[in-house]
């Protein structure tokens, strides 16, 4: 267990790091240059003053990243250091170069975040089931992995090792490239007439929900990683004018084939915490909007020892009933229906979707 950090970077993913190691029973000093922020992350996470502390994470823009980086080695050679930068490109290169105890320099990125920034939106639960990259060729000693390992674990974290290289390639396409389609959809919606957006449905929320992302972050992120972001940028482009000629010829076949790639594409990202997507069976259950409705059907799942996945309610205030969605393993759904009916519960099993 981590016994002290300190975090340099009182935003979204620094505060969050906070207050997390805090619960844990971690020693924990957050520093900004920015006073206002610096106090607020400070008040939440309960900061302390420390003068070596054992782990130093440094959770600054791109830009300031590798100078903020090398400012902390050289000031802290007993401590190891750690950055969260998106994008890692020649942050190696200059860590070598410039610092004075390189072998302490660890380089890791959280993939987890939201479209709003700022300590105010920090989360202690904000990594729980989420992938982390190590960089594998910033990986000095044994006692740098054993550090990141445990806070990794601490933040409820699966940790994956990749090069730089490898990193910033694959971030080019799971988190750059969501960014920059969603920002270009919505940016497309300035020009529509305002009644006309009352018909937005959930499709298009979904889609653009990336592009309330800071701007300013972002254009950091997307030029320091443009190297990565530019091929994915001209296949995308190739596959849009397919598209285009597509539908130009009417060629319902080649439409259908561009989209079923993206169904095949879809179903390639794993379920929580890295495991193969699971195909799960939904069970609707109508309840009746008064309390412990819900806390009714939690204590039958437990007699029954089945496991919720997921779940959803649909109720309007003033509807006399709701619906709950309950997703689980095809088993327990069929074990959990059963039960309930026989409880007297309103079931409606479905199939699976």
């Amino acid at each position: 267990m981590i016994q002290s950090i300190r975090v340099v970077g009182a935003g979204l993913i620094g505060t969050s790091i906070g207050l997390k190691m805090k619960s844990l029973g971690c020693k924990v000093e957050i520093i900004d240059t920015d006073v206002n922020s610096m106090k607020l992350a400070q008040d939440l996470v309960k900061s302390e003053k420390l003068s070596e502390p054992e782990l130093i994470i440094i959770a600054v823009s791109v830009d300031a990243n590798a100078k903020v980086v090398i400012e902390q080695l050289n000031a802290n050679p007993n401590s190891i250091v750690c950055d969260l930068a998106s994008v890692k490109s020649d942050l190696l290169l200059q860590v070598d170069k410039l610092s004075a105890h390189p072998e302490n320099f660890v380089s890791l990125h959280p993939m987890a975040g939201r479209e709003v920034n700022g300590a105010e939106n920090s989360r202690a639960d904000l990594f729980e089931g989420r992938a982390w990259i190590g960089i594998s060729d910033s990986l000095k000693n044994k006692k740098n992995n054993e550090i990141i390992e445990s806070l990794v674990s601490g933040c409820g974290g699966v940790l994956y090792w990749l090069t730089s290289k490898e990193h910033d390639e694959t971030v080019a396409l799971l988190s750059h490239l969501p960014q920059i389609l969603s920002s270009l959809l919505a940016s497309k919606l300035n020009d529509v007439d305002p009644n006309k957006l009352n018909l937005a449905g959930q499709g298009l929320r979904d889609v653009t929900r990336l592009a309330a992302s800071d701007a300013k972050l972002w254009a950091q992120i997307l030029t320091s990683n443009k190297d990565s972001i530019q091929p994915l940028l001209k296949d995308f482009i190739a596959s849009l004018t397919k598209l285009q000629d597509s539908l130009n010829s009417t060629n319902q076949d080649q439409v259908a084939a561009i989209l079923n790639r993206g169904i095949t594409g879809k179903a390639r990202i794993p379920g929580k915490h890295g495991a193969k997507n699971r195909d799960y069976s939904f069970l609707p259950i109508v309840i009746d909007d008064k309390p412990g409705q819900l806390a009714s059907i939690f204590n039958e799942c437990a007699k029954v020892d089945v496991n919720i996945e997921d779940l959803s309610i649909e109720h309007s205030p003033g509807q006399e009933t709701g619906l709950i969605t309950l997703s689980l393993s095809a088993q327990d759904c069929e074990k959990l229906s059963e039960h309930l009916i026989s409880k007297g519960f309103r079931v409606h099993p479905t199939k699976n979707r």
